[in-house]
Formats: C-alpha cells, sequence, structure tokens
C-alpha cells in the first residue's frame, strides 16, 4: 500500500524528475528540442528583427568556428584560456580549502582575521589586474593570479562552513576516546566538509571561467577573451557569439564532469 500512496501523494515536480530519471531519453530529447529551438528562433531573429551586422545569424557563427577549428586558431585560444582558468582554480581551490581548514580548527584566529578576510572578499577581484600586469607583464601569470583569488575565496568560505557544519558530537566523543588531531580531521572533518566543498568547487568553475575571461578581456594577448575582445575591436559580431558559443560548451562540460564526481565522491562517503 506504500506505493501507491506514494504515487498519489507526490507532488507533480517529484512524479516529472521520477519520470526523468527512469526515462533518460526523454529529458535528452527534451533539452535538445530546447536547443533547436533557441537556434530555430535566433535563426528567424537574424536578418528579420535585428541587421546580420548587429545579431549574427547561428549559420554563419557555425561556419566560423568550423573555420577556426581546422585551422587551429580556436585550439590555440582554448588552451590558453583552459590553462590560466585550470591553473588557477587548482591553485586557488588548494589554498581555500586548506585556509578553510585551518581557520575552522581555529575560532580565535578566525574571529581576529574574518574581517579582514571579509573585506578583500568584497574588493572586485578584477581591478586587481592592471596592478598584476605593471608587477608581472602581460601574459599568463596575471591571468593566474585573478583566478586563483577568485576561487581562493569561494573554496575558504565553503570549507569554513563545511567545518562548522560537522558533527560537533561525533569531533567530542572521538577526541573522548583520545584521538589525535590528524584524525579528527582525516576521518570526521573531511568527510562532513565533502558536500560543502563540492558545492564550492563547483560554484567556483563557472567563476574561473568568467575571471579568466575578464582578464583577457583586460590585459591578455592569447585566449577566448582575447578573441571576443578582437572581434569586437573589429565590430566582427559573427567572432563575439562564437567566442562565447566556445565559452558556453566549456562550461556546461565542466559543470558536468565535477557534478558526476561530486556525486561518486558522496556515495563513497556514505
Amino acid at each position: 500500500m506504500d506505493a501507491p500512496m506514494t504515487s498519489a501523494t507526490s507532488t507533480p515536480s517529484q512524479r516529472a524528475l521520477a519520470f526523468f530519471q527512469t526515462h533518460r531519453w526523454a529529458l535528452m530529447l527534451g533539452r535538445s528540442a530546447v536547443i533547436a529551438a533557441c537556434f530555430l528562433a535566433w535563426e528567424l531573429a537574424s536578418g528579420a528583427l535585428a541587421s546580420p551586422f548587429f545579431l549574427s545569424s547561428p549559420g554563419a557563427v557555425l561556419a566560423l568556428l568550423w573555420n577556426w577549428t581546422v585551422s587551429g586558431l580556436l585550439w590555440r585560444h582554448v588552451g590558453a584560456t583552459l590553462l590560466a582558468a585550470g591553473t588557477g582554480y587548482l591553485l586557488g581551490a588548494a589554498c581555500g580549502v586548506l585556509a578553510g581548514m585551518v581557520l575552522g580548527l581555529m575560532p580565535r584566529v578566525n574571529a581576529v582575521v574574518a574581517p579582514f578576510i571579509s573585506a578583500l572578499y568584497a574588493l572586485p577581484k578584477i581591478a586587481l589586474a592592471p596592478l598584476f600586469v605593471i608587477l608581472f607583464g602581460a601574459g599568463l601569470l596575471p591571468k593566474v593570479l585573478i583566478v586563483a583569488i577568485t576561487v581562493f575565496f569561494l573554496l575558504l568560505y565553503s570549507t569554513l562552513d563545511g567545518v562548522k557544519d560537522s558533527d560537533r558530537d561525533l569531533k567530542e566523543t572521538a577526541e573522548i576516546f583520545g584521538a589525535t588531531p590528524s584524525e579528527i580531521v582525516t576521518k570526521i572533518l573531511i568527510p562532513g566538509s565533502l558536500p560543502w566543498i563540492f558545492s564550492g568547487l563547483r560554484i567556483a568553475v563557472r567563476y574561473a571561467f568568467t575571471a579568466a575571461i575578464l582578464a583577457e578581456l583586460i590585459a591578455g594577448n592569447t585566449g577566448i577573451g582575447y578573441l571576443i575582445q578582437s572581434s569586437a575591436g573589429k565590430f566582427n559580431t559573427t567572432g563575439v557569439f562564437a567566442g562565447v558559443l566556445v565559452l558556453v560548451a566549456f562550461s556546461v562540460l565542466f559543470t558536468e564532469l565535477l557534478t558526476r564526481t561530486e556525486n561518486s565522491a558522496l556515495r563513497w562517503r556514505v
């Protein structure tokens, strides 16, 4: 009797979610239909509602993307953006998780430095780009630093919240039974903080790409951001749209990969 009652009392959104979980093909078909509808609306709007000079058509954008791909231009700029975003992401995430763990284990130190961390967090990180260019010159390092600083604060706060949310009773019990600080960290705090850390990592993917692109727009000489800026400077809207589509594709890809990694890690934790 439980199954009928559950089905009868479930909400429409729950029933829809259950349907798509058991019919993956329907979910993919629906998403493909949405994408196709967007491209169709875009194609109809180009030329009809706005001049192609201002709103390039999907056909022209895809043709340009193909030319960039076969010529190798796309891979060179994508590689530069991925290198800056990936390096800064890993550096900022590692430092942010470590700092969050330390501050979570040392509440008195956290109370002292919290106002200063909040002030630095509120600072627009991209405002540091001109300073980094002056100090290190235009190139990879300024972009990596901008990304790393952006990701650092996201992971610091996510990890700190995770440590605070960890099971205090379990921690106190472990201390009573003589668990060492390293055992408490590795057996209790880190597993308990994993949902928070992975949530921060997933959110930070988007911010890492955004920071890398903004840095390339301001001070880059390679990368997708530079390619978009160069196209905009030539009033080439087709190039701008092509660069934006590349960014969307990579953002979706890495977010999906990180979500799958998170699900696997949390199943291991359970």
